[in-house]
């Protein structure tokens, strides 16, 4: 809004001028009208849906408590940092579309560092990654912990069962439960030994 000496009322362009008192005041208006429903919103609407979907079948595991203590404190939900961060991988249609930048963790702890995963015949994984000092973010007692979204079931996340293994053992193995040729995709992360905090995942393809 601006102030004129001008005595001038009524519209000129994309500005309105009009009287209070004995000053002309002026205001913008919208030069044209931005319709609410063009493709690319319904795309964003469509898209929304879908993230909001998924996190409500992350929310029925412990997933959903990494996301509470990411946000504890800072005045904001889990679920808004959730689709802040991982809203536009979902696909209008319902599906994910890239796996690979998909957040099913984040925390303040160190995440997993090289990361070498091998699967055999029998769907028996083995898993290592680098052992490393025992620090405040990455505790020799934090334990290695997987969730899993299978091709055929992308939106039903599972926990992995291993054997309790932890950051300082720098290895581990585990079965899939799958049908033959489906892929898997394995978010793997730490908890820290009393499940205070944790590590962002990282996704690996198989």
């Amino acid at each position: 809004m601006a102030i004129t000496e001008e005595n001038i009322r009524g519209k000129i362009g994309n500005s309105i001028f009009y009287r209070v008192g004995s000053v002309t005041r002026v205001r913008s208006v919208a030069a044209r009208y931005a319709d609410a429903n063009t493709s690319k919103q319904r795309e964003s609407r469509s898209r929304l849906r879908v993230a909001i979907r998924f996190y409500h079948r992350l929310a029925e595991t412990e997933l959903r408590k990494v996301w509470y203590l990411a946000t504890k404190g800072m005045g904001k939900s889990g679920y808004n940092l959730f689709l802040k961060l991982n809203m536009m991988i979902f696909k209008p249609d319902g599906k994910i579309g890239d796996f690979a930048r998909l957040q099913l963790t984040v925390g303040r702890l160190q995440k997993v560092n090289h990361l070498v995963v091998r699967v055999d015949e029998g769907d028996v994984v083995s898993v290592a990654w680098e052992r490393e000092e025992d620090l405040p973010s990455a505790g020799k007692e934090d334990k290695f912990m997987v969730a899993v979204l299978y091709a055929d079931r992308s939106f039903s996340p599972e926990f992995v069962k291993t054997s309790g293994e932890t950051r300082g053992d720098g290895k581990a193995t585990f079965r899939l439960q799958r049908k033959r040729g489906t892929a898997a995709h394995l978010y793997c992360f730490f908890r820290e030994k009393d499940g205070k905090a944790y590590s962002p995942s990282q996704h690996v393809r198989i």
